[in-house]
């Protein structure tokens, strides 16, 4: 078990740059948890004493207003890492996670964690690189976001999904329009409008639950007039 919780967290972009070895200590202390859909990984308010790795799958992090109406924060699919931040700043995760369909997650403790940390200092630098070029990545994707209109949003929502399968120009809707519609800060019926409009300009198409990118560029000159 080990040597495949290594190759699965080689796969992040925490573990990536770590060397076997490295990983090997590291895989050593973890294990996996299989998540059925619609069941929670972890609930708002429980003690965050371990992060996750999604190896495959795909969860979403959502918090309950008072009303008990549900707010997502995001989607993560595979090999996306999860509550990390939480076991270094909060004692309980402030969010609940709950799986979106079938997932398989590395949990990766936060005792053992920490402690290879404190006393591996070569581990943190290539932690907080990695850490560097994600905020980088986010920061991006914010000034995206800000100030565009919600057509706009989508059409950047479908090319970073894109970008992260380069062999493939079709995407499939994995996610409700009403989860999809909170991740973009809207409601479903905008997104459908959105879609709609975009199939009409001739740049996406759509079968059953996928979006197929007609043209690329085309998409990508749309979100930067």
């Amino acid at each position: 078990m080990n040597n495949n919780t290594a190759s699965f967290l080689k796969r992040s972009f925490l573990f990536g740059s770590l060397t076997e070895k490295e990983l090997s200590i590291i895989s050593a202390f973890c294990s996996t948890k299989k998540v059925s859909k619609n069941h929670t990984l972890f609930e708002e308010g429980e003690t965050a004493d371990a992060f996750f790795m999604v190896v495959y799958g795909k969860v979403k992090i959502y918090k309950l207003s008072p009303d008990g109406k549900e707010y997502i924060i995001h989607v993560q699919g595979e090999n996306e890492i999860i509550a990390e931040a939480a076991i270094f700043d909060k004692k309980n995760y402030p969010a609940g996670c709950k799986a979106v369909e079938d997932t398989l997650a590395v949990r990766i403790p936060k005792n053992e964690f920490v402690e290879l940390i404190r006393t591996n200092p070569s581990l943190s630098i290539k932690f907080m690189s990695a850490y560097s070029k994600r905020l980088r990545e986010f920061v991006s994707v914010i000034e995206g976001l800000s100030g565009t209109d919600v057509k706009k949003r989508l059409a950047r929502y479908i090319v970073n999904k894109v970008s992260k399968d380069k062999s493939s120009h079709v995407i499939k809707l994995d996610i409700s329009k009403k989860e999809l519609a909170s991740m973009l800060g809207t409601v479903p019926e905008t997104i459908s409008r959105s879609i709609a409009g975009l199939k009409k300009q001739g740049i996406i198409d759509t079968k059953d639950k996928n979006i197929i990118v007609k043209d690329l560029n085309k998409l990508k000159a749309f979100i930067q007039n």
